[in-house]
Formats: C-alpha cells, sequence, structure tokens
C-alpha cells in the first residue's frame, strides 16, 4: 500500500525512466557512430602475452587495410590506473587517417591479466600482436602513450628496436623511475607531447614545473644538446631515425586525453615520421562526439537509475521507504567530529594497501575480470565497513 504522494508522483516516474533510457540508447548510438564513421570497424581482441598471461585490447581498422593493401599501424596505450577507451580521442583520430590501432589495456588494468609492471607494462607483447595482424605493415608502426602509456611503448621499443619506426609519449617520459634511458638515438623519431600544467614535472623530467621541462638534463640527453631545447623545434632527422621535438600544449596532464591540440600534435608527427594513410589535416577532429555521446549516456545512466528507484518504491516491498525522513538533530558531539575527520583521512591512508590487499585476495575471475576494478571495489566497501562502524 502506499501514499498520496508516492501515487501523484506516478507519472513523473515514467517520464523519468523514460526520459533516462532514451539519453543511454541516443548517446550509445552517437559514440558508436563516431568511432564507425568512415567505415572504421571497432573489435574487442584478446591474446596470450608471451608468459601466458591474457591480454585485452580495442583494434581500429580502417576499411582500406587489408591482408592485400596493409595499413601503418599504432599502438596506443593508456595511462596508470585508466583503460584501453582512455585513448579512444587518439585512437578514432588515427583510425580515420588510415592507420591500424591496437588500444592496448596496460597489464594490471581493463581485461589483461594482473599484475600491473609485469611484462614492460605489456607493451611488447602489444607491440608483437599488432605486428602479427595481416592487415598492418609490420614496417611502418608507431608507438603512443601516455603517462605510465609512454613506458610501456618505451619498453616496447626496447625488446623490439627494429620494430618500429616513430614514438610519442603524451605526458610521459624517458628513464627513470620506469623506463629506459632516452639517448639521441632511443627512442626512434620522437615526440614529446609535455603540457604546459602537467603536474608530473618532477617524476618526469627532473624539474620543478612543466614550464621548466625545455631545461631539464633529462631531456637534453634524448635530443643530444646542452641548451634549452627548443620547442616545435625538429632535431635530428626522420630518416634515420634520431628526429625529436618538443610540444607544450596548454592543458594539464589528464587533459591531454582531451585536448584537440595535443591529440592534433600525435597526429601530425606520425603523419611526418610513418608513410601511408589518409593526408587529413590535423584540425580535422570528430572525437569529441563520441565523448559528448558518453556523456549524455551516462546521464542517462543515472536518470535510467533514479527513475527504476522511483518505480520501486511503488511496489508493496518497498513502500516503508518512501516516507519522510526524520531530520537529525543540529548537535554535533566529539563523536561526530571524529568520525567525519576518520571518513575523510582514511581513503588516502588506506588506498594502496587496501589495493596490495585486494590484488591477493580478488584475483580476476570470469564474472569479474577487471582486476583494477576488483582493487577499487574492495578498498570501497572496507572504508564504508570501517566508517559504519565508526
Amino acid at each position: 500500500m502506499t501514499d498520496a504522494k508516492s501515487v501523484g508522483a506516478l507519472p513523473r516516474n515514467r517520464r523519468l525512466l523514460s526520459i533516462g533510457l532514451a539519453l543511454v540508447l541516443a548517446g550509445a548510438l552517437l559514440a558508436h557512430l563516431v568511432q564507425t564513421a568512415g567505415g572504421i570497424r571497432v573489435m574487442d581482441v584478446r591474446f596470450m602475452g608471451s608468459d601466458g598471461s591474457p591480454m585485452s585490447a580495442l583494434l581500429y581498422v580502417p576499411p582500406d587495410a587489408t591482408a592485400s593493401t596493409p595499413a601503418p599501424g599504432i599502438l596506443a596505450v593508456h595511462g596508470y590506473i585508466n583503460s584501453r577507451e582512455t585513448q579512444s580521442g587518439f585512437a578514432i583520430e588515427f583510425a580515420r587517417r588510415g592507420y591500424v590501432v591496437l588500444a592496448l589495456d596496460q597489464r594490471g588494468h581493463g581485461y589483461s591479466a594482473p599484475p600491473a609492471f609485469a611484462s614492460g607494462f605489456g607493451g611488447p607483447d602489444g607491440l608483437a600482436y599488432l605486428r602479427s595482424l595481416a592487415m598492418v605493415d609490420r614496417n611502418n608502426i608507431g608507438l603512443e602513450g601516455h603517462s605510465m602509456g609512454g613506458w610501456t611503448v618505451l619498453a616496447a621499443a626496447a625488446v623490439f628496436p627494429e620494430d618500429y619506426k616513430s614514438t610519442v609519449l603524451e605526458g610521459s617520459s624517458t628513464g627513470a623511475p620506469f623506463a629506459a634511458e632516452g639517448t639521441p638515438t632511443f627512442p626512434r623519431n620522437v615526440a614529446i607531447v609535455f603540457s604546459q600544467y602537467d603536474e608530473f614535472s618532477q617524476l618526469m623530467w627532473g624539474v620543478r614545473s612543466a614550464g621548466e621541462i625545455a631545461k631539464s638534463p633529462k631531456l637534453w640527453s634524448l635530443f643530444g644538446v646542452n641548451a634549452p631545447v627548443e620547442p616545435a623545434e625538429v632535431y635530428g632527422s626522420a630518416g634515420n631515425g634520431t628526429a625529436r621535438v618538443l610540444y607544450a600544449p596548454a592543458v594539464t596532464h589528464a587533459m591531454d586525453h582531451l585536448s584537440p591540440e595535443a591529440i592534433g600534435y600525435s597526429i601530425g608527427w606520425f603523419q611526418r615520421t610513418l608513410t601511408g594513410g589518409k593526408p587529413l589535416s590535423v584540425d580535422n577532429q570528430i572525437w569529441i562526439w563520441k565523448e559528448i555521446g558518453t556523456l549524455v549516456a551516462f546521464i542517462g545512466c543515472i536518470a535510467l537509475l533514479l527513475g527504476t528507484f522511483d518505480r520501486l518504491l511503488l511496489l508493496p516491498w518497498f513502500a516503508p521507504l518512501a516516507v519522510q525522513p526524520v531530520m537529525a538533530g543540529p548537535h554535533r558531539d566529539g563523536r561526530w567530529w571524529i568520525s567525519l575527520l576518520a571518513g575523510a583521512a582514511l581513503p588516502a591512508v588506506t588506498l594502496l594497501p587496501f589495493f596490495q590487499l585486494a590484488e591477493a585476495l580478488t584475483p580476476a575471475v570470469r564474472l569479474f575480470p577487471q582486476s583494477l576494478t576488483n582493487q577499487i571495489a574492495v578498498w570501497a566497501l572496507l572504508n564504508s565497513l570501517i566508517v559504519f562502524g565508526l
């Protein structure tokens, strides 16, 4: 039995449910149409790494890429605690220009087997798989990675130094702590796209701020110079694999994924250092509409859930939950403040320990195949139990 207020809300509940479903379908359709524009096929691929571990990726195949007419290939890799979908802006634009793109899940991320950081982050296995595809020109391959994904593609370059032609490091670096040292000849034909407001300049290039990267001794070693590097000026020669360039888009580290400027620099560099493909302008970008479609679907998902919950409250089993809540009193004692402060601090303090615990106790299985997602879920659940106990 329901009260009059709940019954009177029925038309609104029906609208919210319908609007949510419509937004989910419309957003998903828009994202799909952008990803497959021009006849591009996007496939979920799984393959075995060199140590037998399952690997995951999205493969973008332009219509003209066939076994009889192989196309240039690009290995595109996301950063830490991301997944293959994070590279969709880059992958869409590369594929529109005729490149076969393998957007890889790093080891321990997405649907690739744990642990993270293993086997060169999965980079060598990704490059080996890309080169095994009949529609890919094995002698015409580029590597692109953001943040830790840059270290992933550098691991691939170090293991297979003759199997690629050029590199783009987005918000990433050569050398310590996790990559091979950069030299005037390694990696081949590299573009450093390091944003003006990147937060990880100290970790990546050993300088206090992103604005000082041109003066980084580590960058000088990569470029083979003893003076500040001039942004947008090409050093070395693409013909012998020693070309180097520094670009500085006006965004932050994370926003490299959503920056037409950062994506444009990557497009331009591969057009300059790889042969083949379609000569579309770097400004001709449509990926943002995929992100808009995803946002619309996300908003629709929230509306769909709220509409579903509202509908459930009309059923006899859930009707008691629809009563007006009793407001808590204004008094806040010491216990309340302790709970507030502990609830704010605990998630940060327990992040790494609970992630390590989850990796040991909840490995990826068929029902829950994303190890990193399992770790986040365990971390959230344990913190909820602790705060509830307090």
